[in-house]
């Protein structure tokens, strides 16, 4: 049985006789003085989600703060407080299960802020380290005024109503007639450039340049000859990096190009279609970079944080979309929004020939070429997800990573490299004195290549675990936030089914490696329910059900 613990309430200092403050809780209307004891366990809840070993722990370090003896019991002080109502407990079999019933009671009161008391507020928890940096402008912001109204046209945007201020309303109503004139722009190109059903347009604006399955159903096009057929164009960009002033110039060459398309494939999200509908002479498909992993995204977030809008979205717009295996289907079904009978079980294309020896050679010897050192060294892939609710917010908490144990790791036989994820900005530091075989790739190749020669992935939430489970070798996903991940960003499956060892701190990962306890038992059932069986190459399904219109 799992306990969590928080402390509730608002703290106030009161004026005593003797000219000292005493601190006072003032719950339900009710004002609770507090000894000082019961003041460092309370405070120690404040704002923080404990088991009952953390707060002893953070009790302790109070009381040694204090010059207090360390060895005070805290069980007295504690079980006043519950009676109270100053500090409240959830009590569940999984760390999900404690945390529901723990919060579930509970609402927030919301208070009178300034951006001053934001201000030295974020100053104080980043020096802490309880905020990352790339966080700080969002808590820097007032806080958008929320509301409950029936919408009775959800296509349209109330402006009055989703505005804080003047100049926010008028930058919405710009906004507004931006996407206005882009569509209008876009219905008269589709007028002038007539279609012959003979056009395809490969485009991205998260990636440059081309790669992945876009990559691997172009060439396989091509190695058919039906680039003679077909007039193939190419658009990629990272417009959620530019400017609006930027972007606008970007999209108002892409609608030249995007109006003479018959289909358009893509493998992201992509804006440009957040803002037009295409006509029903153009099919727009989607053959989605990754493969399956454990976090929600698109649709599956509805109602958290970075979830798309009921009809404000791109996801809902695609003709087809490709899956790896039948049994992915419902996943991505919630994700799109979109029919079943959208769906195409083809396999993913950038893995027609991804076990194929020649090419898994030629990267090894080019591999071993530019890092001769790592030769013979058995190679760990640390591979998370991002956190953070956006692109631009995305970042990783290095701190979670004990770099001394990573470095006595790789005294002897193993090598520790890095490979994370393209939003992830930020960049680990590395001793120079440690680079021989802790090296941060994050730039270098294909993560798909790389585990090639990788022994084994540290992953958490990532769908790389989709292509590295072909490999039939071990992986570890450690989730130092696994409960509070699972609950906030959300995943359509828990980590509890991952085909791998779950470890929540750094020091268990370490003690894997070096005991060699991995658990190979779930990868198989991983196997059949991600991947069918074709007898084709997963380029020509799609090829002959969307380009040739042949089963």
């Amino acid at each position: 049985m799992l306990t969590l613990y928080t402390a509730v309430g608002i703290l106030r200092f009161q004026d005593s006789i003797k000219e000292h403050k005493t601190p006072t809780v003032i719950n339900n209307r009710q004002e609770y003085g507090l000894t000082e004891e019961e003041f460092f366990l309370w405070s120690s809840l404040a704002f923080q989600i404990r088991q009952i070993h953390e707060l002893q722990s953070a009790f302790s370090e109070r009381l040694k703060k204090h010059h207090r003896s360390e060895n005070i019991p805290i069980e007295p002080y504690l079980n006043r407080l519950l009676l109270r109502g100053l500090v409240v407990k959830g009590d569940g079999l999984t760390g999900v299960d404690a945390l529901y019933r723990l919060l579930g009671e509970l609402y927030i009161s919301p208070l009178q802020d300034s951006f001053s008391v934001r201000l030295f507020t974020c100053i104080y928890l980043c020096m802490k380290k309880k905020l990352h940096t790339k966080e700080l402008i969002h808590y820097l912001k007032k806080p958008a005024r929320t509301y409950m109204k029936k919408n009775k046209h959800p296509e349209k945007k109330d402006v009055i109503l989703e505005s804080n201020s003047l100049k926010q309303g008028l930058r919405k109503i710009v906004f507004i007639v931006t996407k206005s004139t882009i569509r209008s722009i876009y219905a008269i190109l589709n007028k002038i450039r007539k279609k012959d059903g003979k056009h395809i347009l490969f485009m991205s604006e998260t990636r440059v340049p081309i790669g992945g399955n876009l990559k691997a159903i172009d060439s396989r096009i091509k190695e058919r000859g039906l680039d003679k057929e077909f007039k193939i164009s190419y658009s990629f960009s990272k417009t959620l990096q530019q400017s609006k002033l930027k972007t606008f110039f970007t999209w108002s060459r892409l609608l030249w190009l995007i109006a003479k398309q018959d289909y358009i494939f893509v493998d992201d999200y992509v804006p440009i279609f957040k803002t037009i509908t295409l006509y029903k002479d153009t099919k727009l498909i989607q053959v989605w970079h990754a493969g399956v992993g454990f976090k929600s995204v698109g649709y599956s977030r509805f109602g958290k944080a970075g979830s798309p809008l009921p009809k404000d979205s791109c996801h809902r717009k695609y003709d087809y979309a490709l899956v790896g295996s039948n049994g992915l289907i419902p996943v991505y079904e919630e994700v799109f929004g979109i029919p079943r009978n959208h769906f195409i079980a083809t396999g993913l294309p950038r893995l027609d020939d991804y076990l194929n020896q020649n090419k898994i050679s030629e990267f090894k010897n080019q591999f071993y070429k530019d890092f001769p050192e790592l030769l013979g060294r058995k190679i760990i892939m640390f591979a998370p997800t991002y956190r953070g609710n956006t692109q631009k917010e995305a970042y990783y908490p290095y701190d979670k990573i004990n770099m001394n144990l990573v470095k006595e790791l790789c005294e002897h036989e193993y090598a520790f490299i890095f490979k994370m994820h393209p939003f992830i900005t930020e960049k680990i530091e590395i001793p120079k004195e440690n680079n021989k075989y802790i090296k941060d790739l994050s730039n270098y190749g294909d993560i798909n290549e790389m585990f090639y020669v990788t022994d084994v992935l540290i992953t958490d939430f990532s769908s790389n675990i989709y292509e590295f489970a072909l490999q039939r070798k071990p992986m570890i996903f450690y989730a130092f936030d696994k409960d509070f991940y699972q609950l906030t960003r959300g995943v359509h499956r828990t980590l509890e089914q991952a085909p791998g060892v779950v470890c929540e701190r750094f020091e268990e990962v370490i003690e894997v490696i070096k005991n060699n306890k991995y658990d190979m038992n779930k990868l198989n059932d991983f196997l059949n329910e991600s991947f069918n069986d074709h007898k084709r190459l997963s380029s020509d399904i799609a090829i002959d059900k969307i380009l040739l219109n042949k089963e």
